[in-house]
């Protein structure tokens, strides 16, 4: 289709016709546009220009080939002014630059509304979005705090068990060490009075029964200490199940 861009103003006829007035029907250059847009029952008309300008898609009535004025609210579409008398009479007609600045009018205020919103929105859900962070470490602190507080009875209840242990220990090895040095002693007596009696082979009859009722006598003074049955230590495991775990630790929501 041809572009109207090329032809001449149709007003001063000496500049080139770069604005298409889709009210007037017709080509402006920019001198003359300024000078349409200044009058006042002009001021709300629309231009297309250049690329934009197609006189074969004039947005003139099909059937009249006139443009259109009227807006009909009934029908929903833009009327010729010949139109508004044969097709139209009885309908709800508005004009057509008033309708078209209206709905424009309404139209970005609906955007700007939608806009307001959304940016509301945006700065509504980073504000959710560093709440939930904030509420997550939170979380997380009191958790681990948690944790490290069983820890520290746990840490705590085994130092305890450790030192029973090596306490008790230390106590029964000293009464073992004790019974040793007893029973050793039994033992170095028994030996030494094994010598005596060997020694006592060479010498006389009468001396040797004198000297053996003697050593009977601290031979029957000693009295041999029972050892005591020996002294054991042992720990069974006690493993908690994991609901009794759960029981020591607080309860996670979720929403």
């Amino acid at each position: 289709m041809a572009q109207a861009a090329a032809s001449t103003c149709e007003i001063c006829t000496g500049g080139p016709g770069e604005h298409y007035c889709q009210q007037c029907d017709q080509l402006f250059c920019g001198n003359c546009k300024l000078s349409h847009l200044r009058a006042k029952s002009c001021k709300n008309h629309t231009f297309v220009s250049g690329r934009d300008i197609n006189q074969e898609e004039k947005l003139l009535c099909t059937d009249h080939k006139e443009s259109f004025l009227f807006y009909c609210q009934d029908c929903d579409t833009p009327v010729c002014r010949i139109c508004s008398v044969e097709k139209h009479s009885r309908h709800l007609m508005t004009d057509l630059t008033k309708s078209t600045k209206k709905l424009r009018s309404e139209l970005a205020k609906v955007i700007e509304l939608k806009e307001t919103t959304s940016r509301q929105n945006v700065n509504t859900i980073e504000k959710y979005t560093k709440a939930y962070r904030e509420e997550v470490k939170a979380v997380i602190k009191t958790i681990t705090e948690e944790g490290n507080y069983w820890k520290k009875l746990i840490d705590k209840k085994v130092e305890g068990f450790v030192k029973l242990v090596q306490d008790k220990e230390q106590k029964t090895l000293h009464n073992m060490s004790a019974l040793i040095k007893v029973h050793r002693k039994d033992f170095e007596n028994c030996q030494q009075w094994q010598k005596n009696i060997k020694e006592m082979e060479s010498i006389a009859d009468v001396l040797l029964l004198k000297n053996l009722k003697k050593l009977k006598v601290d031979v029957d003074n000693i009295e041999l200490q029972q050892v005591p049955e020996r002294s054991s230590v042992s720990y069974r495991n006690k493993k908690p199940l994991g609901t009794e775990i759960d029981s020591l630790f607080g309860e996670l929501q979720f929403k």
